[in-house]
């Protein structure tokens, strides 16, 4: 399952944003990532499956659709966050009821957010 979401919250209350991308409010459990950073956790997200690693595109095609979806949602202010510390890392913190979960946030200060969370089953 892959959650894709654009909202307006002028709370600047990350846990807040992410109950209603109806993630677990726990700003405690992402991990704030430089842009660079951000495209390659999304580019590995759309290329293997989280739970065995299988291929579900390119990787090419991958990193060319992580940097088209961080570039069309972001300012140049945002912030960027994920439940990963990098793109290889195979710890996490959890935020939906899959077996697995990861994805990334941008923030913009101008209350503008966006989320694409992947969900993967064991």
């Amino acid at each position: 399952m892959i959650r894709i979401s654009s909202i307006l919250d002028y709370s600047n209350d990350l846990s807040q944003v992410l109950k209603k991308f109806g993630l677990t409010p726990d700003r405690a459990a992402l991990v704030a990532q430089d842009r660079a950073n951000a495209i390659a956790i999304l580019t590995h997200l759309l290329w293997k499956g989280q739970a065995y690693d299988y291929e579900c595109m390119d990787s090419r095609k991958a990193a060319e659709l992580a940097e088209r979806i961080i570039s069309e949602n972001e300012s140049t202010d945002s912030r960027y966050f994920s439940n990963r510390t990098s793109a290889l890392s195979n710890s996490w913190n959890g935020l939906t009821d899959s077996t697995f979960d990861s994805g990334i946030v941008v923030s913009s200060e101008d209350g503008q957010y966006f989320c694409i969370w992947l969900e993967d089953e064991d």
